[in-house]
């Protein structure tokens, strides 16, 4: 690669500045977004609703606007300042998600977290692009596996917040005090959960954009733009699958955040404080174990010269979900339950860094945000959208909801057979691909 070729990367400091503001965005979008799994109970009492209408508000609802977006947010990132489009799109979800608080049925709960989707669209493809642009390739493991942890952090926070607030409702705690004192615990739930990611907004301008500020800043006339459709054909086989890969594993954490607090309070007869606090400690823990290894592990073995580290680390923890998911979910005691569902979510912990890390790392710098929204597509339409729908469905209509957790075993356990399959086979295509870039860039 020649000088006026190689990328510039900004200061160490203001690039994981840049990755922690990132962390913290995409933690407040996940716990948005999954607030909703703790909230659902009381939802469906005041509404009528069954498992499958539930399951549609958890993940179809939110995924029908969000994979809308997806590509025309991931397009404009591409074009435009990346923290602009991210802070717009910041707005949007925070905004939703208190006005769900508002809802007056199943309709306009619907409407609002299809709205929501449409928002957080913009986490993946803008951060993955500021990211990418802002640490070389064999160093994007650390800052793609603290964003990882975010989207693990974030339901946690989410879901442990919800259940607290639940619990401070029905304890009487908001008598008293405007507005919430005449709403139902799950409506304040959303109000305060979507506040946060208002006052975020000032964390926007601190975010480094060095491909947009290159083009601003420089002297030359600007790059054509690169079409993404000869490089996936190009690269068709690995592409295929990862896009499988990364949606099919993500049905794990479908489960996992859409339909486990429910089970706690529903199956195992927990309260919704501890079904929420437990739930958040063992996703914030796993999150933290599991991402925090793996990228350790990745960037070791990538400095060493491992071209295809990722998926050469990332399929031992993808088998080994495979059992751990049909003994999680077969738990007859809470005890059992939580110690057997931190080893599950503790090795699916490192799944989005995988994608992640693979999308950076072939990707060409132009099209990092595009690559980012066609994998994310895929995540949201597998994992979060017919996940936990396949649950619900199963439930209320195959096995009938006293048996939800069974759903969830044959969903979970089938989903990460498959991923096992994929990752398996990407390896060596992503080793084939790394060489030749390795070759092109010497």
């Amino acid at each position: 690669m020649t000088e006026a070729t190689a990328p510039a990367y900004p200061p160490r400091a203001k690039a994981w500045g840049s990755a922690v503001i990132v962390f913290l965005l995409t933690a407040i979008a996940l716990a948005d977004r999954m607030a909703i799994s703790m909230l659902i109970g009381p939802i469906k009492a005041e509404f009528g609703l069954g498992d499958f209408q539930a399951s549609l508000l958890i993940g179809f609802a939110f995924t029908l606007f969000y994979v809308i977006f997806l590509l025309p947010i991931g397009a404009a990132a591409d074009k435009y300042s990346r923290a602009r489009v991210l802070g717009v799109c910041l707005f949007v979800w925070s905004i939703t998600t208190v006005a769900c608080g508002f809802a007056t049925g199943f309709i306009s709960l619907f409407v609002l977290r299809m709205l929501m989707g449409a928002g957080e669209a913009g986490i993946g493809p803008c951060s993955h692009g500021i990211i990418g642009a802002s640490f070389p390739r064999h160093e994007l493991s650390k800052p793609l596996a603290l964003q990882g942890i975010g989207f693990q952090v974030g339901p946690a926070i989410g879901v442990a917040a919800a259940g607290g607030i639940l619990g401070a409702g029905a304890a009487g705690a908001f008598e008293g005090i405007p507005l919430l004192q005449d709403l139902a615990p799950w409506r304040v739930a959303f109000i305060l959960i979507g506040l946060p990611g208002l006052l975020a907004l000032a964390l926007i301008p601190l975010l480094h954009d060095p491909d947009r500020a290159r083009q601003t800043s420089a002297a030359t006339t600007a790059a054509p733009k690169v079409p993404i459709m000869p490089f996936l054909r190009q690269h068709r086989v690995l592409m295929t699958l990862m896009f499988f890969g990364s949606g099919i594993s993500a049905m794990s954490a479908g489960v996992l955040t859409g339909w486990v607090p429910e089970y706690l309070q529903r199956s195992l007869g927990v309260s919704p404080v501890e079904a929420g606090s437990m739930l958040g400690l063992i996703m914030l823990s796993t999150a933290l174990l599991g991402q925090g290894t793996y990228a350790a592990i990745v960037d070791w073995l990538a400095a060493r010269g491992v071209l295809d580290a990722p998926l050469r680390i990332g399929i031992l923890p993808t088998a080994l979900s495979v059992p751990l998911a049909w003994i999680a979910f077969s738990a007859e005691s809470t005890d059992s339950f939580y110690l057997l569902l931190f080893a599950f979510a503790l090795v699916s912990a490192p799944f989005n860094a995988i994608n992640n890390t693979v999308a950076q790392m072939i990707a060409p710098p132009a099209l990092r945000s595009r690559i980012s929204a066609l994998l994310i597509f895929s995540i949201s339409i597998i994992g979060f959208a017919i996940g936990p729908s396949l649950v619900g469905a199963l439930s209320e209509y195959v096995l009938g909801e006293e048996r939800l957790g069974e759903a969830m075993r044959m969903v979970a356990t089938g989903a990460m057979a498959v991923t096992t399959v994929l990752f398996f086979l990407a390896r060596n295509h992503l080793l084939r691909t790394m060489q030749a870039k390795a070759a092109a860039e010497a």
